[in-house]
């Protein structure tokens, strides 16, 4: 199989870098567009996470690899959603702000290290998935309003 699938974004948000990194570590602010699940984690290398959704439902969850506070986070990605996403293996979401001015952010997210087209991969990057939930963090850094989509 092939692992050279990989999924790349750049977003610009009107917010300073401190803003939009607590925008992606900070659970009360991740319920908002990461499809309504909460952030939980230790926030340090080697510390395991998982956005959780009702019920105590683990949406997707793994362990933080490198941590460079608003500079940079990587982290393994392992889906949990639905059956179809179970039985693969994790991947790895790589997050990279860097100042665009000095009231701007340039988030870049790269998504890789995938076993081939998998569940994963169809439903985090074909999908749409990646690009809604970083225009929806943008909405709301900027406006204070998450995107609507339902």
């Amino acid at each position: 199989m092939s692992k050279n699938l990989e999924f790349t974004y750049d977003i610009y948000i009107g917010a300073p870098v401190a803003k939009v990194w607590q925008g992606i570590v900070d659970g009360d602010i991740t319920k908002h567009y990461v499809y309504g699940t909460r952030l939980e984690t230790k926030l340090k290398k080697g510390a395991a996470y998982a956005y959780v959704g009702d019920g105590g439902f683990k949406v997707v969850d793994g362990e933080i690899l490198e941590l460079e506070a608003e500079k940079r986070l990587i982290v393994t990605w392992r889906a949990r959603w639905d059956d179809s996403v179970a039985k693969d293996r994790a991947s790895r979401v790589t997050y990279e702000l860097s100042a665009a001015g000095s009231a701007a952010t340039l988030l870049h997210l790269v998504h890789d290290d995938f076993d081939g087209p998998t569940a994963t991969y169809s439903g985090s990057v074909q999908a749409g998935g990646w690009p809604l939930m970083l225009s929806s963090l943008k909405s709301l850094l900027e406006t204070g309003k998450p995107l609507v989509t339902s």
